[in-house]
This record gives structure tokens, C-alpha cells and sequence, in this order.
């Protein structure tokens, strides 16, 4: 399992999840976080002609399958234990596994902001979460919730 800067789950370089996570609250106060997930679980091979990227289900990297109780408990299990080395760490809870799990580190990718396109080299990200790409040998941080990344072969 491999993830894809800044809320997709990958598994052999395809999408398997996606999460959505919604904050709102002021600098210096309490902040309320939504955190939503969709996971591929019983997709059918008719949806390849709809959907835009190659995507993975979850029988294709699950075997067995989990009873959907037990996968929502693992997985609110898991969220929580992050969530609480994140509030006590901060970033370096997550920087310190980042570059084995980024499915992109080191490849061709290129950036979707609206009209405009970046492509270069993903180097991971840095201590703020913003993701890191190298163009011409300079390595510039990407921060932002309109940003798609996509690979670039």
C-alpha cells in the first residue's frame, strides 16, 4: 500500500482510496476536522470506460476480505492512533515513513492547478506537508487544496 500526495491510497500504482479531510477553526483555537474515506470495495470492470485513472479494489490487495465491520473497526482504529501521534508530533509523526510509502517519490509527475500544468521530478514533501517538486534542478514546495497530482509517463 502506497500513498499519493495529498489524500489517495495506491496499491501496485493504482488507486485503491480516497480521503477527504475538511477543517475548520481559527489559528490559536479548537479545530473541528471531518475526515471521509472512500474505499474501492466491489467495483466492476465496466466502470473502466468511466473513470480516468487506472484503480485497484480492494480484493485485489485484501485476502481474505474483512467483514465490512471489521474493516471499519481497523480502519477507525488506525485513524485514531495517527491522529494522536499527529496532535503529539506534529509533521514528524508522518515525515519519517513518508519516502516509503509515497508512491511517486523520485518519478516523471506533473501538477494540475486549473489551466496551468507543472511537470518534474516529486522529491516527497517537507515539514509542512507541501509537496516537493524538482523542475530543471530546482526543488519548489506545492501547498494547496486545487492542486491534482498525476503521473507523468
Amino acid at each position: 500500500m502506497k500513498v499519493k500526495w495529498p489524500n489517495d491510497l495506491y496499491y501496485r500504482d493504482k488507486k485503491l482510496a480516497g480521503i477527504l479531510v475538511e477543517m475548520t477553526g481559527q489559528t490559536g483555537d479548537a479545530a473541528h476536522i471531518v475526515i471521509g474515506m472512500g474505499l474501492n470495495l466491489g467495483m466492476g470492470t465496466h466502470l473502466n470506460d468511466t473513470i480516468d485513472q487506472p484503480w485497484a479494489k480492494l480484493a485485489d490487495a485484501c485476502s481474505p476480505m474483512p467483514s465490512r465491520n471489521t474493516l471499519a473497526a481497523s480502519l477507525i482504529c488506525r485513524l485514531k492512533a495517527s491522529l494522536i501521534a499527529y496532535e503529539q508530533q506534529g509533521m514528524a509523526s508522518i515525515l519519517a515513513d513518508w519516502p516509503q510509502l509515497d508512491n511517486f517519490i523520485d518519478r516523471p509527475v506533473k501538477l494540475l492547478m486549473g489551466d496551468r500544468q507543472v511537470k518534474g521530478i516529486e522529491r516527497g514533501i517537507d515539514e509542512h506537508g507541501a509537496l516537493l517538486l524538482e523542475v530543471e534542478g530546482n526543488i519548489t514546495p506545492y501547498l494547496g487544496g486545487e492542486i491534482s497530482l498525476r503521473r507523468d509517463d
